[in-house]
């Protein structure tokens, strides 16, 4: 007998996809306001000593990452991907106090919850791939 994710059932595969679909969209949420909010993204990433083209890729990496975790067979590599995104963001923030942005408890946030669902995807592939 084939566990779900998580060990609990439906219920655990619920979960799962709910967190899955929240992160996914919080995340590519953030993505489109690299476009919809250009400018205030590109005066962002210019103050914490990026190029402002800098901007649109962090979009077009969230955007791309947020998709991935949608399709199942993608979801782990999308989580991963998301994963050092997110990691890139907090340590911005964290050698930029006092900045707009916080102090970082929203990339860290992510990125747990990115690492549980990573692991749980990974843990449901090899599980489909056993005989």
């Amino acid at each position: 007998m084939n566990q779900e994710a998580g060990g609990a059932g439906g219920a655990g595969r619920i979960l799962l996809w709910i967190c899955t679909v929240l992160l996914a969209l919080g995340l590519g949420l953030a993505g489109v306001t690299k476009f919809t909010s250009a400018t205030r993204w590109h005066d962002l990433f210019v103050g914490w000593g990026y190029p402002a083209w800098f901007s649109p890729v962090t979009g077009i990496a969230e955007i791309a990452g947020a998709v991935a975790l949608l399709v199942p067979r993608l979801a782990a590599y999308g989580a991963l991907f998301l994963a050092a995104v997110m990691i890139g963001a907090l340590v911005t923030l964290l050698t930029h106090p006092g900045g707009p942005m916080g102090w970082g408890a929203t990339p860290t946030t992510y990125i747990v919850l990115l690492a549980i669902v990573g692991a749980l995807r990974r843990r449901e592939r090899a599980g489909s791939a056993r005989p």
